[in-house]
């Protein structure tokens, strides 16, 4: 019998690593309070700058679609994460204006690529809403945001602004996810300086649609 010491001990040891982990409730598998985030995502805004005319035409400038790469940290677990994330890419700028239709559309008369040099520093937290059909995880986002803009020849301009939006979470194994995003953003101060427009242009508080897609790694 003392022999078989050692042997029970081992099976209690194996049960506490396997049986014990089954019993825990499904879909909530052991996970660390940190992980770090790579993503890819696009902004179309509203315009940064507005003609003060009060004619049937007016035109407006808005910084154009820009591609920015990201990476983060997150500490948290399902139920709440906190996350700082840097965002980088480059802009255009878009002329659009015209006369207005009955469905109000407008046309787009000149994009300038590549005309602004954008960096991005958000802050913020996430709160889980619900799981899709035994699918991904919904998540509900928001954070303060400082973003960075710069272009040749002119100084750089710095805008305070805030964000919120949805976060679509799937595992893809107990350490690797992917996230798709859609987030609302906000800048009361326009990414445009005063003294950069031309006569008859004011600047304009803008709004921001983004989508970004991503992966995280769960330490």
């Amino acid at each position: 019998m003392p022999r078989l010491a050692p042997v029970l001990a081992w099976i209690a040891c194996l049960w506490l690593e396997t049986g014990g982990a089954a019993a825990q409730p499904t879909g909530a598998p052991r996970q660390g309070k940190i992980s770090f985030g790579a993503s890819i995502g696009t902004s179309v805004f509203s315009g940064a700058a507005r003609g003060t005319g009060d004619g049937g035409e007016q035109l407006r400038f808005i910084p154009y679609r820009p591609t920015m790469y990201g990476m983060s940290v997150a500490y948290g677990r399902t139920a709440l994460r906190f996350e700082a994330t840097v965002r980088a890419g480059a802009a255009g700028l878009a002329v659009r204006g015209g006369e207005r239709s009955e469905v109000d559309q407008e046309s787009l008369l000149i994009v300038i690529e590549n005309a602004f040099r954008v960096r991005a520093i958000a802050a913020g937290a996430s709160a889980r809403l619900g799981r899709l059909r035994d699918g991904p995880t919904l998540r509900a986002s928001a954070a303060v945001v400082i973003e960075r803009w710069t272009s040749p020849n002119t100084p750089a301009r710095t805008v305070p602004g805030a964000q919120a939006g949805l976060v679509l979470d799937l595992t893809l194994s107990s350490r690797l996810s992917a996230e798709a995003e859609t987030l609302l953003g906000f800048t009361p101060a326009s990414p445009f300086r005063a003294e950069d427009l031309p006569d008859g242009f004011r600047q304009s508080p803008t709004w921001r649609r983004s989508l970004g897609v991503g992966v995280r790694w769960k330490l």
